[in-house]
């Protein structure tokens, strides 16, 4: 463990971000720290220096702010919100060149299709780009402006993956629960779809979701005569081997598996071979792919397993397999001459696969890629989920930069670097600032002020060597804890006005507090009796003045798993997953108990429940719930007492009956996971698959 004290800024610190990356073998040495506020902080172990450094950016946004908060009034259910910011505009897609987490792309030798999945659009290019040149036609928006979702003929709801030979052109319509088919290839913006699968018609919707149905389709192919979609919450692979002629025609074989989790991407030619990547193969936490040697023409066995990580972007070009386990572009010669089950990092070891390690993408899962070849021309299209862009080399894949970049100019990310877009952002708001935290992008964004207009910038951007989850301010300081990253975890505090100038934090410590390891830290909170930290499911309790040098005063360990805290002094609230997902209310009082007192929230299916709450705030006066699956954020206006108190607003629903799918809009939420309430507004952070930050008025 290594503990910095505050350290002269100069200029811009240079951070190592990739955590796979090695770093120097310098390390630094120990420094013995001052009491700080009264909280001693432990000081021992050594940590390479390169990887954890911070680097602080001052990005120079200008921006309306808030001049006179509301001050009275209150939530109404399905309400607006006020602003997004971490996004452009409410129904704003940023443009015909801005990808928001692209996923599958393919090619007929002429078009260049993508699923733009989170601007609910597919882009055509009808010709294939080898520059970085806009598409020319949008499919599920009548402009390249607009990105608002829908269910009609000519709209989607998060397209994941596209497929075509070059006449026909299908759409995996994941969030409708539904395929959609172009009989002729689409030339014009918006153009309605011919058909529908997995629905009765265009008007209809319905959630009857098992293997027999078109469920959260992630991956489509056909030739044109063959149609193979997989249905991921269904847990099956449907195959139609005529193309269908009707809404909502029945496939002619539906594979099924013991082996089979959540099937997602498919590769094949339609004779040969199939391969279906699942990201929950076996029940494993990373899946693996599936590989029959044949195409399959009954509900037969696989004949290769190959384990450990999905291969996404996977392509097969001759007789090799290509695609990005781990980030990595991979080469798996000759695949289809395996049988059996293997391990693809021991593949990658042993010499079965080749990993072209000197270049990584940020592809993540449901990333894709497409190849061309004729005579002296090839082509080859990354699309990266992660990314928000498209790497392109004018050859197969190789081991170096990318020749080009659709939707940048430089081989990085624009939503990050050029916007300061953030995946998973967190909010909290103290004083007249706001300040958003992001584990996936390591990043912590500062506004100085309220922000009263959409998409606008933070003023300062600071990224970190470890994932920071949870931040609390208490005495004028913020402190924020997070997992991972070089440093196994990690333990940040600021001055309040130290953070708004851009300066260091004053305390910095990785890995551990004492004997607590930070390798799964997740959530903090004060009040004045007690300082908390949640760590790998267990909650740490120190009595105030707290000191991180002495053990905690408690250890509550109460069978499952703590994940997000918030006191308000009489009870802490807390993501308890025992099984199931929940929120409970710890009694503060019985911390001393062998056995704390606590109500389990929202226990009966019969009234409100919760799909897999992702965040909680409590105050003195109300409880905030993010119910991350349901798309809603649910408010008690009074702190609960038993676990039968239903809440009284919702905001992303309409009502609490209501389980609508996710929306990008003003009035709905797509997978909140982070909450805020400064007696003015509410703050909430939606998860990877939006990644706004939204605010919304008491009045």
């Amino acid at each position: 463990m290594i503990i910095l004290q505050r350290i002269v800024v100069f200029g811009i610190i240079i951070l190592v971000i990739i955590g796979s990356l090695s770093g120097c073998t310098n390390n630094k040495d120990n420094n013995e720290n001052e009491p700080n506020n009264g909280n001693n902080i432990p000081s021992d172990g050594n940590q390479n220096e390169d990887n954890l450094e911070i680097k602080i950016t001052q990005t120079g946004s200008s921006y309306s702010t808030v001049e006179n908060p509301p001050s009275s009034g209150w939530f109404t259910n399905g309400q607006d919100a006020d602003i997004v910011v971490n996004w452009f505009d409410f129904d704003n897609s940023g443009g015909s060149q801005v990808l928001y987490h692209p996923m599958g792309i393919t090619n007929d030798g002429q078009h260049l299709i993508v699923a733009d999945t989170c601007n609910n659009r597919v882009l055509i290019w009808n010709s294939l780009p080898t520059s970085n040149v806009a598409p020319d036609v949008v499919l599920g928006q009548t402009d390249f402006t607009t990105n608002s979702p829908g269910t009609a003929q000519d709209k989607m709801r998060w397209p994941v993956d596209v497929a075509t030979d070059g006449e026909k052109l299908v759409a995996a319509d994941a969030y409708n629960d539904r395929a959609l088919v172009w009989n002729t290839f689409p030339t014009s913006n918006g153009q309605p779809a011919d058909l529908v699968l997995g629905q009765e018609d265009f008007v209809t919707y319905s959630k009857n979701i098992d293997e027999n149905s078109v469920g959260w389709p992630w991956a489509v192919w056909t030739n044109g005569e063959k149609l193979v979609i997989t249905s991921t919450a269904g847990g099956s692979v449907l195959i139609w081997n005529s193309f269908p002629i009707q809404n909502n025609q029945n496939p002619d074989l539906i594979l099924t598996n013991d082996d089979f989790g959540t099937p997602r991407n498919i590769e094949t030619d339609g004779e040969t071979y199939l391969i279906i990547g699942d990201h929950n193969a076996k029940g494993a936490g990373r899946g693996g792919n599936f590989i029959w040697n044949t195409f399959p023409t009954s509900n037969i066995d696989y004949d290769t397993y190959l384990g450990g990580e999905v291969i996404w972007c996977s392509e097969v070009i001759g007789n090799d397999l290509y695609g990005t386990p781990l980030s990595t572009v991979t080469i798996f010669p000759d695949f289809r001459e395996l049988s059996g089950e293997y391990d693809i990092t021991e593949m990658c070891n042993n010499g079965l696969a080749e990993p072209l390690s000197d270049i990584t993408f940020e592809s993540g899962d449901g990333s894709g890629m497409t190849y061309f070849t004729d005579g002296d021309t090839e082509i080859s299209y990354f699309c990266l989920y992660n990314g928000g862009r498209i790497a392109c080399y004018q050859s197969k894949p190789e081991g170096r930069e990318p020749d080009f970049v659709l939707a940048n100019d430089a081989n990085e990310n624009p939503l990050v670097n050029n916007h300061y877009f953030m995946d998973n952002p967190s909010p909290l708001k103290y004083e007249d600032s706001l300040v958003a935290l992001c584990g996936f992008t390591h990043q912590i964004e500062v506004w100085k002020d309220i922000p009263d207009e959409n998409g606008a910038k933070p003023d300062i951007v600071y990224e970190v060597p470890f994932e920071p989850l949870s931040g609390e301010v208490y005495n004028d300081e913020l402190y924020v804890i997070g997992r991972g990253g070089n440093s196994l975890g990690g333990f940040l505090v600021w001055n309040w006005d130290d953070l708004l100038n851009g300066e260091e934090p004053e305390t910095i410590i990785y890995q551990q507090i004492g004997d607590i390891m930070l390798s799964e830290a997740e959530g903090i909170t004060f009040d004045e009796q007690y300082a908390y930290v949640s760590v790998n499911g267990v909650l740490y309790v120190w009595k105030q003045p707290f000191n991180w040098e002495e053990d905690p005063t408690y250890e509550i360990n109460l069978g499952g798993y703590i994940g997000q805290i918030s006191s308000n002094g009489e009870n802490l609230a807390a993501e308890y997953m025992d099984g199931s997902i929940t929120i409970i209310l710890i009694d503060i009082e019985t911390l001393g108990d062998s056995s704390p007192s606590y109500i389990e929230l929202l226990t009966s299916h019969s009234g409100v429940y919760f799909n897999v709450p992702g965040d909680v705030f409590i105050d003195d006066n109300y409880l905030f719930v993010a119910d991350t699956s349901f798309h809603r954020v649910l408010i008690w206006n009074s702190i609960p007492s038993s676990s039968d108190d239903e809440p009284d607003i919702v905001i992303g629903q309409e009502d609490f009956t209501s389980q609508l799918q996710p929306k990008f809009t003003r009035d709905g939420l797509f997978m909140p996971s982070g909450i805020w309430f400064d007696g003015s507004y509410l703050w909430i952070g939606e998860f990877k698959f939006s990644h706004r930050v939204m605010r919304y008025s008491i009045n």
